[in-house]
């Protein structure tokens, strides 16, 4: 007793529950892994599997998004009939008056972060408890601070940050893992019907991730870039005030350094300020995109649960009316289909925002460039550079670091200019609704 279980890679738990959690359905992978009867599972709360070691902070964090209406993500280890334990990704979404929750094997190293994590909120919850008397719920409210804290440690700004991250993530580890897995060439009728149709959809969500992988490798790209550009125009702008104050040392022989001096500073503090709203505007594409991500991948695990429905019922491992769950999934998956067209809108507005403020710093930069050009070969003129000397070097060296980080700077822009999200979401409806019809010709 009390042994931990493991799950076949390709197996996916399903239930679904009313709004208080209670259990309305389940596969028969809940039950193998489980070790309780459908009997006993169905009516009972969904917390009859939790595990006593599993910090309360984490479900009020889980609750608190679903009571929000946001579906959510968590790895979970629950407990079995006998005692023993096992370890799922729990994706859970709102559907119809309850939930439909999709568990998975863990596949990502965020698997072994969060177990540490969570170990530490279990130790602060129960010293809590039984050291300080806290109340239980006091205790969870702990914990889930607890658990945001030990992750904000790690990088994340918050559990919901650490979470629309970990569901893609453990979408494409088990994608790796799990190959064709649901093919069924010898399937006919409503099952090859099912089967056909998640395949689509899967190939169209697949190129989803796909681009989305290349954007963020751009983003990345940008916001490494984008930083050291500002950093410079940061020392830029201060060289300007340098040149402004060496061109008062020879303001009486050369006037016009110091009226140069003045204008060039115009548009060098549009730089800066072009280059700080571009690390603001940056910020909010790679959220756009972290939460088009997770609805991608969500969408993904409700079409894979519905293909391995399709294929334990050509297997004989289910009976054909456990097909009856598969326009529950395309209900859910069509509420978060719903979703992502409205996120794809905002991340290729954020595109357009941020291809056209690297275009506008582009611009200011080499208006400022010609300015301090100008400047150059003013001092050189007015052979003023020995009576200015070490304040004028600074400025060269400023100068030449820029023009290189400037250029790959407009080369990005340019690539988020052309780099729109297609997005067609009547031709996925299509495939649902292909998908929700099979089962009904059983």
């Amino acid at each position: 007793m009390g042994d931990l279980r493991t799950m076949n890679a390709e197996e996916m738990f399903f239930s679904t529950t009313d709004r208080r959690g209670v259990i309305r359905q389940g596969n028969s992978v809940f039950v193998r892994v489980s070790g309780y009867p459908l009997e006993e599972l169905v009516g009972a709360p969904h917390n009859t599997v939790r595990h006593p070691e599993m910090p309360a902070g984490l479900f009020r964090l889980v609750w608190d998004g679903l009571n929000a209406g946001r579906p959510v993500g968590a790895y979970i280890k629950n407990r079995t009939k006998d005692g023993g334990s096992y370890w799922v990704f729990a994706a859970i979404g709102p559907l119809h008056d309850g939930y439909v929750s999709i568990r998975t094997a863990p596949h990502s190293p965020l698997f072994e972060l969060i177990q540490r994590v969570y170990a530490h909120a279990l130790r602060v919850e129960r010293a809590a408890i039984h050291e300080n008397g806290m109340s239980r719920h006091e205790a969870a409210l702990l914990g889930a601070a607890e658990i945001e804290a030990s992750l904000w440690k790690r990088g994340y700004s918050s559990y919901r940050e650490f979470m629309l991250h970990a569901l893609p993530e453990e979408v494409a580890a088990r994608s790796q893992v799990v190959s064709m897995v649901y093919d069924r060439p010898g399937a006919r009728g409503s099952i090859a019907e099912v089967l056909a149709g998640t395949g689509a959809l899967d190939g169209v969500l697949d190129e989803l991730v796909g681009r989305l992988a290349g954007y963020q490798k751009l983003g990345d790209e940008l916001a490494s870039t984008s930083t050291r550009v500002l950093d410079i125009a940061h020392r830029l702008h201060a060289s300007v005030t340098a040149a402004q104050q060496a061109s008062e040392l020879v303001e009486d022989s050369a006037p016009v350094l110091a009226n140069v001096a003045r204008v060039m500073a115009k548009p060098m503090t549009r730089s800066v300020t072009a280059l700080e709203r571009l690390q603001t505007e940056f910020g909010r594409l790679k959220s756009d995109i972290a939460h088009l991500r997770f609805q991608i991948s969500l969408a993904s695990l409700y079409n894979d649960m519905a293909a391995a429905f399709a294929a334990e019922v050509f297997d004989g491992d289910a009976p054909p009316e456990s097909l009856g769950a598969v326009p529950l999934l395309c209900d859910a998956a069509e509420a978060v289909i719903v979703e992502m067209s409205e996120q794809v809108q905002r991340v290729n507005a954020a595109l357009r925002g941020v291809a056209g403020l690297v275009a506008e710093t582009g611009t200011l930069l080499e208006e400022f460039r010609r300015f301090i050009g100008q400047w150059r070969n003013l001092v050189l003129r007015h052979k003023a550079g020995p009576a200015l000397g070490d304040k004028v070097r600074p400025i060269d060296t400023e100068i030449s670091a820029s023009w290189e980080w400037m250029e790959l700077l407009r080369t990005l822009g340019r690539q988020y200019e052309s780099a729109i999200v297609p997005f067609d979401p009547a031709f996925l409806q299509t495939h649902l609704d292909k998908i929700r019809i099979a089962p009904a010709a059983l």
